[in-house]
């Protein structure tokens, strides 16, 4: 009776860590695009309504749609306190522990686009959000692949390491 529980407690375990595996994937490419929605906003409020930083951030606070990106409500925050934004945005993103973990090699250039935003004319910063909105594109559809390729791998890489435990504990 012991063998088979602890067999049926490896097997789940061990299927439930491919699908925590597999939906990290799918997490990453929800993140990105929830970055490409954030820099679409910020390019249609800068072209029409030429909004200073302070502004455009409540705007970003605002929009329901963005409310899994908590460092901007965080480097909202740092701004009203006084800190200078491209520091408040830097130090927000390194600050959101799971920014840092989802998006380990985009986090460089997420810090970039904070000292981008604000540091040129309008058409300036338009063009560095165009630039920022093609590299993330690009990492969106790699996510995206990686994504379903491993959203069926790992659950069944899962479930056969569960078998090979239980055939073990036999």
């Amino acid at each position: 009776m012991l063998k088979l529980a602890s067999m049926l407690l490896f097997f789940g375990g061990f299927i439930c860590a491919g699908r925590f595996f597999a939906s990290r994937h799918i997490k990453k490419a929800e993140l990105i695009g929830d970055l490409m929605l954030m820099l679409s906003v910020i390019k249609t409020r800068l072209r029409y309504d030429c909004l200073p930083v302070p502004e455009l951030l409540r705007v970003l606070c605002g929009t329901d749609k963005l409310k899994n990106l908590h460092f901007i409500s965080d480097c909202a925050e740092r701004v009203e306190n006084g800190e200078a934004f491209p520091s408040a945005w830097k130090n927000s993103v390194e600050s959101d522990g799971e920014l840092c973990l989802l998006l380990d090699n985009c986090k460089a250039y997420l810090i970039q686009l904070g000292e981008d935003i604000g540091a040129t004319d309008v058409e300036g910063q338009l063009g560095c959000c165009e630039y920022y909105e093609q590299f993330f594109g690009k990492e969106l559809a790699l996510r995206e692949e990686n994504g379903k390729k491993y959203a069926k791998l790992y659950p069944s890489l899962g479930a056969m390491l569960g078998i090979a435990a239980a055939i073990i504990i036999i």
